[in-house]
């Protein structure tokens, strides 16, 4: 079960992404017209049942993803689940050029320099990224990724408890990056570096690709629960009525003479958001810099930054013109992810408004049910050796 992307062989496959807030389920099936979107849905995470991205109610949870089965008639099929936090490490490490079997050796004493947590309660995994084309020492680029165990074994519990075939636990970033490039092989090549936010409840993860590689990844603890409270806050509500007033007819706009235009509990929704997305976009523009720094020769010029595109996933991505808010703010084209909008992934089996105004949510359970996917061509950055 590993935390580094696989490719294995299933006509049909199921990806789970278990939130804080809702618990989203994706179905693909295979043919010979390619892959195609089955069936889709979420419901709400029972309340206190995952915390920092730990299930810490597994039973809670197993009987709330028996239930979306049961909902959407689901048949039971291989699983891939997703884990995220602040305590998922990812990081790219530069060592001297060894074996795979050295390296397996020594990856867990390299771990240490790296995460915050005991090794020995972690699942900790590498893939190589490239070696020296020489014989003759040199060093090789490796990336290293770490999470809690008990992370990744409150998922395999909750769904084994619900009856479900665990193929897989991956890290949420990987499985975005896969549901992105099967619908947008075009990112692949051409100096292409794109930027993904996945927006979701407690955290924004920020995730940067180049050519379809994978670059970097950092969470920022500002997403949707932030907004809900501030919501709450400014009109003296209860999480209820702030979550269906966020969910319903909030407007993310960028003057006051636009806000103006706006009924009064929306104009105070809006005003209360709007220090939480100038912060969100601060992290992001610091994050984009230091993406820069990285590379040493950045494609921007001054005050620019070195991305062609961002893309907006999660829950928050929903709230309308927010896209247009970060484009005006950070001077890249923003747009907000659905990964169905293309003819490499067909969406055959949803209803067509539901994948309209649920498609931000679905692009981790999404990459999760391709890792499943036979046909599934190889992604850069995709293959290499792993272990823990």
């Amino acid at each position: 079960m590993g935390l580094l992307p696989k490719l294995v062989q299933n006509n049909t496959s199921i990806g789970l992404d278990v939130g804080s807030n809702a618990i989203k389920l994706v179905q693909l099936q295979e043919s010979k017209n390619g892959i195609a979107l089955y069936k889709a849905g979420s419901a709400p995470t029972p309340r206190e049942a995952v915390k920092g991205g730990v299930i810490v109610d597994p039973l809670a949870i197993a009987k709330a993803i028996q239930s979306l089965l049961d909902a959407l008639q689901v048949d039971k099929a291989t699983v891939a689940a997703g884990i995220a936090g602040p305590t998922v490490v990812v990081r790219e490490v530069p060592l001297p050029s060894m074996s795979d079997r050295q390296l397996r050796k020594s990856i867990q004493w390299e771990a240490r320099n790296y995460i915050s947590f005991p090794v020995e309660d972690s699942v900790v995994e590498f893939q190589v990224l490239d070696r020296p084309t020489t014989t003759e020492g040199g060093q090789m680029r490796v990336m290293l990724v770490a999470a809690p165990r008990d992370m990744v074994d409150s998922q395999v519990e909750a769904i084994e408890l619900a009856g479900l075939d665990l193929a897989a636990v991956e890290i949420q970033p990987f499985a975005s990056m896969r549901g992105i490039l099967a619908g947008n092989g075009q990112l692949q090549g051409g100096g292409d570096t794109t930027a993904v936010l996945g927006i979701g409840a407690a955290y924004t993860d920020i995730t940067i690709m180049k050519d379809g590689q994978f670059v970097l990844t950092r969470m920022i603890p500002i997403a949707g629960d932030a907004f809900t409270e501030a919501v709450k806050n400014a009109l003296d509500i209860d999480t209820e009525q702030a979550t269906q007033l966020k969910e319903t007819t909030m407007q993310v706009v960028s003057s006051e003479e636009e806000r103006a235009t706006l009924d009064p509990a929306t104009q105070q929704a809006s005003r209360a958001i709007e220090p939480l997305l100038d912060e969100l976009i601060r992290e992001v523009r610091r994050s984009l810099a230091y993406h820069d720094y990285q590379q040493q020769s950045p494609d921007a010029g001054a005050g620019e930054l070195g991305v062609n595109r961002i893309l907006l996933s999660g829950g928050s991505a929903k709230l309308p013109r927010v896209g247009e808010y970060f484009q005006a703010q950070l001077g890249v084209p923003v747009e907000v992810v659905n990964v169905f909008g293309s003819s490499d992934l067909r969406a055959q089996g949803v209803n067509q408004d539901y994948l309209q105004s649920h498609a931000p949510v679905l692009l981790v359970g999404t990459g999760l049910a391709l890792r499943e996917m036979r046909s599934l061509k190889h992604r850069p950055g995709e293959t290499g050796e792993k272990a823990s």
